[in-house]
């Protein structure tokens, strides 16, 4: 066997044994992913309501979700919470991670303290909210100097309870962001801010022309996951909204009317046509956001 043969010989056993230890991932994706999103489209084009095998109606799903208001009522609210659950939150977070930046005394354990919201699963946060925001609860408490009143319909409010979830979630989910954002800033070289101070920069103008742009990878990172987990918004909605999801439907997200949809009116095919449009949704809006930030090359001037 000559020296080529037997370099062509390791070459395909490396190429083989690549092969074996990738396909478990592979199995792994195509079991608990793949077949998933394979199956939601095909069950968007049924009519299945688990009591019957399903059958093929072709678009018709799709037809009348858009004649359906509580769909298109779903629609408008999840954007709201999408906007309100994102925006202030990549601001408020690149802020505390600013913050969180400059050395001052007893920075590590406010920044324990800071993150701790974090820590729970969000079920057990939303009990905690649920019993903060009773009528006569905690924060009706805290804001009767200014309000004058012993009871405060947080939740049973069409219009206090979708604020109530945004600014929970905000308040879950800003410490971990922040994580994030404060990695970019750890990562930019500090010779790159002392040139832009030696060069007659102020501090917030080093950090609008010097650190922002080279923040814009974690930026795009950031936005994008929290676009897809608003998007997903359920847990909240489910376990605080009265009638999961009220009052007068004014939390039902589209991620919470596949469940009802699915599991409580046993319209499989109908859950099944919204978890897609839900999909295409996130797709776009976050292929938007890529398409916008895209490029690698930053100008520092």
């Amino acid at each position: 066997m000559t020296a080529s043969t037997k370099k062509t010989s390791f070459i395909e056993r490396r190429q083989y044994w690549g092969l074996v230890f990738v396909l478990p991932a592979v199995i792994f994706f195509a079991v608990f992913f793949l077949y998933p999103i394979i199956s939601g489209i095909y069950y968007s084009l049924t009519d299945f309501t688990l009591l019957k095998p399903p059958v093929f109606v072709g678009l018709q799903n799709y037809i009348d979700l858009f004649k359906d208001r509580l769909f298109l009522k779903s629609i408008s609210v999840t954007l709201g919470y999408v906007v309100g659950s994102t925006i202030p939150a990549w601001i408020l977070s690149l802020l505390a991670a600013i913050v969180f930046h400059q050395k001052f005394k007893g920075r590590e354990i406010i920044k324990v303290l800071f993150f701790s919201p974090v820590l729970p699963s969000l079920i057990v946060v939303a009990i905690v909210w649920r019993i903060i925001l009773q009528p006569g609860g905690i924060l009706t408490q805290v804001v009767r100097p200014l309000t004058g009143s012993a009871e405060i319909n947080w939740l049973d409010n069409p219009t206090l309870s979708p604020i109530s979830m945004i600014i929970i979630t905000n308040w879950t989910i800003i410490p971990f962001y922040m994580l994030i954002w404060l990695a970019g800033l750890t990562n930019i070289p500090t010779e790159l801010r002392q040139a832009a101070l030696v060069d007659g920069a102020t501090p917030v103008q080093s950090f609008l022309h010097v650190e922002l742009p080279l923040l814009r990878p974690t930026a795009v990172f950031i936005a994008a996951i929290s676009t897809i987990n608003a998007f997903q918004g359920f847990t909240l909605q489910y376990a605080i909204s009265p009638g999961k999801g009220g009052p007068i439907d004014v939390n039902t997200t589209m991620g919470l009317l596949i469940w009802k949809y699915g599991f409580q009116y046993y319209r499989m095919g109908d859950a099944s046509a919204v978890s897609m449009v839900l999909f295409a949704m996130i797709m776009i809006v976050v292929g938007i956001q890529l398409w916008l930030t895209r490029g690698n090359q930053y100008s520092l001037s």
